[in-house]
């Protein structure tokens, strides 16, 4: 791979490969920086309207021919990097690229810091409150990648408005980087998305990509806390500063500290969960190296209330308190957020059968229907799954719309 930005690409056979949100985002951008039209590759027929007609596609068995007629491919991030047409453009010496490397290329061009953030929970919120932070010392700041607003989109905007990019990147998108950001930001590594990358270890080496592919004057900003990412220290070539670390920016016993020095008191923090405390550690040791002080996060976190799916309040139906906390697809996340709700929590579980004290619900309306029933008044429902549905739902995010219609019918 090299290092090619969006703009380098005006001259280039590029090729396209997916349609979703991504993929969409990599052929408009071509559009507006004055790129040929590229060429779309596609497992599947798309559906109407998907693909705009003025754009070629190669479909299925077509793809691996296709390829004679390009000599960069963009891969859209859910695709395989073992994928077959990946593998074949390799041997034909056609350059594979993704979204995010054509996004930093221009970063790094023009001189601007980037923020990358990656773990296995904790990074839209890590990435949430370290873009507000520097809003709140006011530096210019643009919040982008896996969080839902695609990097290319916001390209202009960065460049014109010489903003710090906060980037929160998946495993998906950190797997190939070529060159990466100038602030790495690694949270704690768990198992996941073991299907995708064939291992707990190429999964892992995935997310540290993050901080291999920068350069030694960056900036690599690590939990302390977390033993996968200590057991595998140095995790890239930077300057490496840990945080949750005692002797630096970290949380303990109700306060915020660096160090000895205690920073400020967690209680007019609005965010639930000591996990989520940590994160706002983390957000914090990013964000300082533009400004920000204990201050500035101390006002963020009075205001923020945290993102839905994530341990998000839904209200009192039918005398009970319920929590969406769909986010959760591991099990270390269902402890997490058991223990937010350790002090006034009354658990009750819905799972498979073979346990005491649990219930096997046939769906997930069944499960509200079965928590309503049993679930003491004025005690806590708490949707925290600690697995994905992809055989019922698309992704967390349906399933947790899912859960609070159902729990408005109440």
């Amino acid at each position: 791979m090299s290092f090619t930005g969006i703009s380098k690409l005006t001259e280039r056979r590029v090729g396209v490969f997916g349609a979703g949100a991504e993929g969409r985002s990599v052929w408009e951008a071509i559009r507006r920086w004055g790129g040929r039209p590229p060429l779309i590759f596609l497992d599947e027929p798309p559906a109407a309207g998907t693909v705009p007609e003025d754009l070629d596609r190669a479909i299925g068995a077509e793809m691996a021919a296709a390829l004679d007629g390009i000599d960069l491919l963009v891969r859209s991030p859910g695709i395989r990097l073992d994928h077959s047409l990946l593998v074949a453009a390799a041997r034909r010496g056609v350059e594979v690229t993704t979204n995010v490397n054509l996004f930093l290329a221009e970063v790094r061009a023009a001189g601007l810091p980037a923020i990358g953030i990656t773990g296995s929970k904790g990074k839209s919120t890590t990435s949430t409150l370290a873009h507000r932070v520097l809003r709140e010392v006011g530096r210019p700041a643009v919040l982008a990648g896996n969080i839902g607003t695609p990097v290319l989109d916001v390209l202009e905007d960065v460049l014109s408005t010489k903003s710090v990019s906060v980037l929160e990147l998946s495993s998906y998108q950190c797997a190939d980087l070529i060159s990466g950001p100038s602030v790495a930001v690694l949270l704690a590594l768990f198992p996941e998305h073991m299907s995708w990358h064939g291992g707990v270890e190429a999964y892992y080496e995935a997310k540290l990509r993050l901080a291999r592919a920068q350069r030694p004057d960056d900036l690599t900003i690590y939990s302390a806390a977390d033993p996968e990412l200590v057991s595998r220290l140095p995790l890239g070539p930077a300057r490496h500063e840990p945080f949750q670390d005692p002797r630096g920016l970290h949380y303990a016993d109700g306060w915020f500290r660096d160090g000895g020095r205690p920073l400020f008191p967690d209680t007019r923090v609005l965010l639930r969960g000591r996990h989520n405390r940590i994160n706002a550690v983390a957000a914090l040791a990013a964000a300082r190296r533009f400004g920000a002080g204990p201050e500035h996060l101390e006002r963020v976190l009075s205001a923020f209330e945290g993102l839905p799916h994530r341990l998000e309040p839904l209200g009192t139906h039918a005398g009970i308190r319920w929590v969406n906390d769909s986010i959760s697809t591991a099990p270390q996340a269902v402890v997490a957020a058991l223990e937010a709700f350790a002090v006034e929590a009354a658990i009750r579980a819905v799972c498979p059968p073979g346990y005491p004290e649990i219930y096997a619900a046939r769906d997930l309306q069944d499960a509200v229907e079965h928590a309503a029933r049993v679930t003491a008044p004025g005690k806590i429902a708490l949707l925290s799954p600690g697995s994905p549905s992809y055989g019922v739902y698309r992704n967390f995010e349906e399933r947790g719309e899912h859960f609070r219609r159902l729990v408005n019918l109440l």
